[in-house]
């Protein structure tokens, strides 16, 4: 092992390795990823790197490279440095074949404490996910000033498989170290929804759900808003929540519901005050179960239903 040295920028996130056989025969072009030959020839690469350049490269495991992951900024390093607000953004792109299959998520923790929480809130929603195409973006935004690590895991599984409801196992594919040295904004959490990616992809992926009125995560409104999709097949007792901070999730029943007709089911917010909020949406497929009470009615509970999707709702009578 004389002839190479390690990924020393990654060395904090290295753990006991299996046999794995992306080592065998490995694209130098990924292979450098993680080692670096003291001799340059030995890299194997039309246009060798520098030390300097292979300690700045994203720790990443031999997952990513199997999944045909890579990285759509060219910018993006191990360390990543938030701006004024606090922000820093990690994007990963994904081959065609795999945007209908694979699904990320991730974690965020205190770099040097590994605590995973800041005044009683999880560090998760400091931490936007979400899904353009066939990019994943992982936007933080520090709650504080120091130093925090962003692992992102990914597994690959049919939506067919992912609605069973059976535990998934999700791997490590990268991790970033994010530094934040002085933060001029107060960053609140974001609402407490259901876990995983923002925006309306994970409704088509699953569901076949197509949006019509609104395809991005984010949506800015004013005091009332209209969500509309498509069914492109049947699908059955809809369900949305809305999340406020310092809000219960209870008091803000009363101000969304929804309708459908034909292949169009729609979806009406009126918002009690201006603010950000988080919208969940939950379905099933026609035929599913649902929970009948002893009086007889029909009543369409989370726990049985899917998680469909999730907006993040900027209301404000500027809009």
């Amino acid at each position: 092992m004389d002839a190479f040295q390690y990924n020393s920028e990654a060395s904090f996130l290295l753990g006991w390795y299996e046999y794995d056989d992306h080592y065998f025969l490995t694209d130098p072009r990924e292979f450098i990823y993680e080692f670096f030959p003291l001799q340059p020839d030995w890299q194997l690469l039309k246009t060798p790197i520098t030390l300097h350049d292979f300690e700045d490269l994203p720790f990443v495991r031999s997952l990513f490279f199997r999944y045909g992951l890579y990285f759509s900024d060219p910018n993006t390093k191990a360390v990543m440095y938030t701006d004024s607000t606090g922000a820093a953004t990690m994007r990963i792109a994904m081959p065609a074949h795999m945007q209908s299959s694979l699904i990320f998520h991730y974690n965020l923790k205190f770099y040097d404490t590994e605590g995973d929480g800041f005044d009683g809130v999880s560090l998760k929603r400091f931490v936007m996910q979400s899904v353009v195409g066939n990019v994943v973006s992982f936007r933080v935004h520090a709650p504080c000033s120091g130093a925090f690590l962003l692992d992102i895991f990914a597994n690959a599984v049919t939506p067919r498989e992912y609605l069973t409801g059976e535990p998934m196992k999700f791997k490590s594919v990268c991790k970033f170290k994010i530094c934040c040295a002085e933060l001029q904004t107060v960053m609140v959490p974001l609402p407490d929804c259901a876990s995983g990616e923002w925006g309306p992809t994970k409704a088509t992926r699953l569901f076949g759900l197509v949006p019509i009125t609104h395809q991005e995560a984010l949506i800015f409104a004013g005091r009332e808003l209209e969500l509309q999709f498509r069914m492109s097949r049947p699908l059955a007792d809809f369900m949305a929540t809305l999340h406020k901070n310092g809000v219960d999730e209870k008091r803000l029943a009363k101000y969304v519901h929804h309708s459908t007709q034909d292949d169009i089911v729609s979806f009406y917010i009126s918002f009690p005050e201006e603010g950000q909020y988080g919208l969940d949406i939950y379905t099933r497929e026609r035929g599913g179960p649902t929970a009948i009470h002893q009086n007889g009615s029909t009543e369409k509970e989370k726990h049985l239903l899917t998680h469909c999707c999730k907006y993040l709702i900027n209301s404000s009578k500027r809009n």
